[in-house]
């Protein structure tokens, strides 16, 4: 993947300006501290001053609302052309199948290109940035878990796969590996080409207590992760007892 022109970077750094803002957080500062980011590192990225990594994308495009594809590529614009103008919310819901890891037919009928049918779904804001075909699968164990890494994957979270788009180095994918009936929600990191052209890549996870994963070719990719969702559940309010 070729590297971004400094326009394109001031571009992609404006659009995550705009994200932030119409989140709801006037100043950098409110959403450094909302989220527990580094402000000096996040004001590199919305200033242009450095690169947004895919990780950081997905972190980003989770917290402020927005998809990968808008931060990147301004693709599907749900801001209005004015700022000044208040932002027009879909009320339109669209719900998307949930998949087990475990339900190794229904992944193979995915690869194959059979729509995705699910008994559970997730019902999901339809404001035109969501993927045109799009599963969430459940994160089941620790292996993409890491608070060291500036984004980490806890079981329980629900992570969004955009069942159309190809992945890039960084990128965070869901890969059905045949030889061993199994799928696998990992990083993707490109080691190189084989003998016959396919490309030779890493499924690395984030916990470096669980294994890498070496694929070769395509086939068995089925998407990349644009979204995580997040339950978090509040501990009971302490009231002290009536006097």
């Amino acid at each position: 993947m070729r590297d971004s022109t400094a326009g394109e970077v001031q571009a992609i750094a404006d659009r995550l300006r705009r994200a932030r803002i119409a989140a709801g957080f006037e100043r950098a500062t409110e959403a450094v501290r909302k989220f527990g980011w580094n402000y000096s590192r996040y004001m590199n990225y919305e200033n242009g001053e450095r690169s947004i990594p895919p990780k950081q994308a997905i972190l980003f495009a989770s917290a402020f609302g927005v998809t990968v594809d808008y931060i990147y590529y301004g693709k599907n614009d749900i801001f209005n052309e004015s700022e000044n103008q208040p932002r027009v919310v879909s009320r339109t819901v669209r719900r998307i199948p949930l998949v087990s890891l475990r339900e190794i037919e229904a992944l193979q009928r995915i690869v194959s290109g059979v729509e995705p049918m699910a008994a559970d779904t997730i019902p999901v804001s339809s404001d035109g940035t969501l993927p045109e075909r799009a599963i969430f699968i459940e994160i089941q164990d620790k292996s993409m878990s890491n608070p060291n890494e500036p984004i980490s994957f806890e079981p329980g979270d629900k992570a969004m796969i955009d069942l159309g788009a190809s992945p890039a180095p960084g990128d965070f994918v869901l890969v059905l590996v045949h030889e061993e009936k199994a799928a696998f929600f990992r990083l993707y990191r490109e080691i190189g080409r084989a003998d016959d052209g396919s490309m030779i890549a890493d499924l690395v996870p984030l916990n470096p207590n669980f294994r890498t994963i070496r694929i070769s070719g395509a086939d068995g990719i089925i998407g990349v992760c644009r979204r995580i969702d997040r339950i978090v559940e509040l501990p009971p309010s302490r009231r002290a007892p009536p006097g």
